[in-house]
């Protein structure tokens, strides 16, 4: 998908430019099972809309980044008494939220993922073995989480001691 005939016509030479409303290109990517739709690939600015925000804009409806979804984090913060050895869950955006320009600049979204970050802190007792069962129980939990699936494209778990 492209936003102006410029870009379009500096991808392709012989692309013919058809007008298209985001969210009816969205419900066709939808239909297609891609999960993805990019926006003016090969320009200085391109942006890859991932699943989740692509889902919303199909059906027309507000989109909030994972690591700003309340509901997401109420949802992690129910298993969190579940895992041994933790002592606090975050979200925060993940390593790859932010994309780059063509010229190298840093853009905050349109990245290639993951999207979201998991910070999961240890009780300040837990050793090497701690740590490690409690990543393993935290992530055989989230797997289950139908709302994080639902609206987090890609996770990463990062583990910070207090």
């Amino acid at each position: 998908m492209f936003t102006n005939v410029p870009a379009l016509t500096a991808w392709n030479p012989v692309a013919r430019p058809v007008a298209v409303w985001l969210p009816r290109a969205c419900l066709s990517a939808v239909d297609e099972g891609c999960e993805l739709v990019v926006i003016d690939a090969g320009a200085e600015h391109t942006y890859v809309v991932r699943r989740p925000a692509v889902w919303s804009l199909a059906q027309q409806k507000e989109w909030t980044p994972s690591y700003r979804d309340q509901e997401i984090a109420d949802e992690i913060a129910e298993v969190a008494d579940l895992v041994p050895n933790l002592l606090n869950l975050g979200l925060a955006p993940g390593s790859g939220v932010a994309t780059h320009t063509g010229s190298g600049a840093v853009m905050n979204g349109g990245g290639a993922g993951p999207e979201l970050q998991i910070v999961a802190m240890p009780t300040r007792d837990a050793d090497a073995a701690g740590v490690r069962l409690m990543t393993a129980t935290l992530k055989t939990l989230l797997a289950d989480l139908a709302l994080l699936t639902e609206r987090a494209d890609s996770v990463e778990i990062t583990v910070r001691r207090p």
